[in-house]
């Protein structure tokens, strides 16, 4: 209080003090957003997938697995070393199979289309690996990739007997030869009826960008809601037909999947759908 010819009146505050309120909580609000900037505030780490869902890993491929001689839909010779550098989501798959590799195959490129932006794809590639080798030969992977509608980082090989009765026994994935069920049916692709069934259990690996295994998921996916093109539809059994509506048998869904790519990308991914 002040005292001016006998009237007492209140104290006014500096209103400089004011000010030095307002500047001190804009460089606290400056020191928050460098701090982001730098990253000494980063958002949280992505967690890693359930093991409910599949088994985490951390194995580098033998270089007899990863040398292993295999051949692209162009004919090409390659191997699973030569996708060092990238994250990749391998499936066991045949392009005739009629009950499970279409879901599988569908659910994958949805991810791939909802989920990675076009930088990511560059870093992510999806590898189908024929477990049908005497009838997927580049051609019929060749054809595959429209009648599936795969985006462009999708790589589909073969081999001979051999080598892949190798490969997917280091892997885990069994398949064997069976009498085709009668009605038989007709290949998508040359219109002749088919012959033989391939009976095999579904995997999906995924390798980080050194070649390791990281983490593997066996079994079929969910596949009530898997966006199949119209071919892939019209070519399910009766089998796969059920799949479309029944989830009892399911070890997996499209968003698990992800999760394994967000955490091996250290991204949080989501689907845009």
């Amino acid at each position: 209080m002040t005292t001016t010819e006998g009237i007492t009146q209140p104290s006014v505050a500096p209103a400089r003090s004011r000010h030095r309120l307002v500047i001190a909580g804009m460089a606290t609000l400056g020191l928050f957003a460098g701090a982001i900037a730098i990253g000494q505030l980063s958002p949280q780490p992505v967690r890693p997938p359930s093991a409910n869902v599949g088994t985490q890993l951390n194995t580098a491929l033998p270089p007899a697995i990863a040398s292993l001689p295999l051949v692209d839909e162009n004919g090409t010779s390659t191997n699973l070393a030569s996708f060092a550098g990238k994250i990749v989501v391998l499936s066991s798959f045949m392009t005739l199979c009629q009950e499970v590799c279409p879901f599988t195959t569908a659910e994958l490129n949805d991810i791939d289309k909802n989920a990675l932006s076009s930088s990511m794809r560059d870093k992510v590639q999806f590898v189908n690996i024929s477990v049908d080798p005497g009838r997927d030969d580049p051609a019929h992977l060749h054809a595959y990739r429209a009648f599936a509608q795969l985006m462009p980082n999708w790589t589909l090989l073969t081999g001979t007997p051999e080598n892949l009765a190798t490969l997917w026994r280091y892997f885990g994935a069994s398949y064997s030869r069976q009498p085709e069920p009668t009605p038989l049916s007709t290949d998508w692709f040359t219109g002749k009826p088919l012959t033989y069934d391939v009976e095999h259990s579904d995997v999906l690996v995924y390798l980080d960008a050194t070649t390791h295994r990281r983490f593997v998921i066996q079994g079929m996916p969910n596949g009530v809601k898997a966006p199949l093109t119209s071919g892939e539809r019209s070519f399910l059994s009766s089998n796969g037909v059920a799949n479309l509506t029944n989830s009892d048998n399911a070890a997996w869904t499209e968003p698990q999947a992800l999760q394994v790519v967000s955490w091996l990308t250290k991204k949080h991914l989501h689907l845009k759908h």
